[in-house]
């Protein structure tokens, strides 16, 4: 209450209450409603495959309509011709004749007149209406039956699917993967820039970390997607230095996915971790230095001390955001290195299933969320350094 009274003191009525007003809608209409209508969406259950069952029924009653259709305009077809008209009545029927050669040949004799034929139509019809009305009834039993319930079914289903389980597992491990191998190159570079480099070095650096992400990011995952491929700048590389007999599969696992998140999100290890370094003393590291610490110590028990919320905010926002990634996956991915959230995409858009599509990304948001746990206490770091 006192950070809101001095709030108010400073700012003054209006700008407090606009403020407050607009940081809660912002809490409330953009993260806290949409993941609890995710939660609810994600506990309503329906029978998959009675849900198949009413689909394959509703095919099968489209096609009994197209026939339907196609009997009626031959009935009717029929009841205009005129009596005797042996030869077109045949072809009308789908029998042989001149304009109609590929049609069904039927013995000689056995002609039927009109009427036989309309009659023969009419019972046909008669079948089909029969079997639309049964079909109907059993897809308006069924949909009783698939009626959405609450149960924990979608996200057991995680956890019971083969094919999907090790996906998530993978997913989590490779994001982590993901966020070590960033920390290793981000770190030096950010200790670098801090405070190594000089004023105009640390400036032009800069501007080549931000001016990529100028760029889209579709854009910035195609050039790595060419630079990777078979006959790509890295393959011709390795070949002309005799590191490689022949072209490197990258995209074959996850090499190329790794590769390529590591850039992407990059921007976001390297710059918390450079403002929490920036603002060290100098003398700290010179005093370690004095007293005869080796680098690597003094790195261990004075910068990374200090770079610790840095470094947590920077893993987090890494992880979370290759957990999250959904375009470098496709674009870089093969057939072996699916990622978690193109199930999740594929349960809403292909499947039509958002159940099961909200349980999953509830799940995934719930790993994120532990993960940050972890980080925090790993880190020993609380919100309040965080938000610094």
């Amino acid at each position: 209450m006192g950070a809101v009274r001095d709030f108010l003191r400073r700012y003054g009525g209006v700008v407090t209450a606009y403020a407050f007003l607009g940081c809660g809608f912002w809490l409330l209409g953009m993260i806290v409603l949409p993941q609890l209508l995710m939660v609810e969406k994600s506990l309503l259950y329906s029978d998959r495959s009675v849900v198949a069952d009413i689909s394959r029924a509703n095919a099968e009653i489209d096609r009994l309509f197209v026939a339907r259709q196609r009997l009626e305009r031959r009935i009717d077809s029929l009841g205009r011709e005129p009596a005797g008209a042996g030869g077109a009545a045949a072809a009308a029927a789908g029998g042989t004749s001149l304009f109609n050669p590929f049609g069904a040949r039927e013995p000689a004799g056995s002609e039927k007149g009109a009427p036989e034929r309309i009659d023969e139509a009419r019972s046909r019809l008669e079948r089909i209406d029969r079997d639309i009305a049964e079909l109907e009834r059993f897809v308006a039993d069924a949909r009783q039956r698939a009626e959405p319930r609450y149960s924990l079914e979608n996200y057991l289903e995680l956890f019971s699917n083969d094919a999907n389980r090790p996906i998530f597992f993978k997913t989590i491990w490779a994001s982590i993967l993901v966020t070590l191998v960033a920390l290793v190159i981000c770190y030096p570079v950010a200790f670098y820039l801090a405070k190594s480099a000089p004023a105009n070095t640390t400036a032009l650096l800069m501007l080549g970390l931000v001016v990529p992400y100028w760029v889209n990011e579709i854009l910035r995952v195609f050039s790595w997607l060419m630079i990777l491929a078979d006959h790509g700048v890295l393959n011709q590389f390795l070949i002309a230095v005799g590191l490689a007999d022949g072209p490197i599969d990258w995209r074959d696992g996850n090499k190329a996915v790794i590769i390529g998140m590591t850039y992407a999100y990059i921007l976001f290890m390297v710059f918390p971790i450079y403002n929490t370094i920036e603002t060290l003393d100098p003398n700290q590291i010179e005093a370690a230095r004095d007293l005869g610490a080796p680098w690597w110590l003094v790195h261990w028990a004075v910068v990374i001390p200090h770079a610790k919320p840095g470094i947590a905010v920077g893993c987090i926002m890494t992880f979370m955001l290759a957990a999250g990634s959904y375009a470098v996956p496709v674009m870089l991915g093969s057939t072996t290195s699916k990622w978690f959230t193109e199930i999740i995409y594929d349960q809403f858009y292909e499947a039509s299933d958002w159940g099961l599509g909200s349980a999953y990304a509830f799940v995934l948001l719930l790993v994120c969320l532990v993960f940050i746990s972890l980080m925090m206490r790993l880190f020993r770091v609380g919100l309040q350094d965080i938000a610094k």
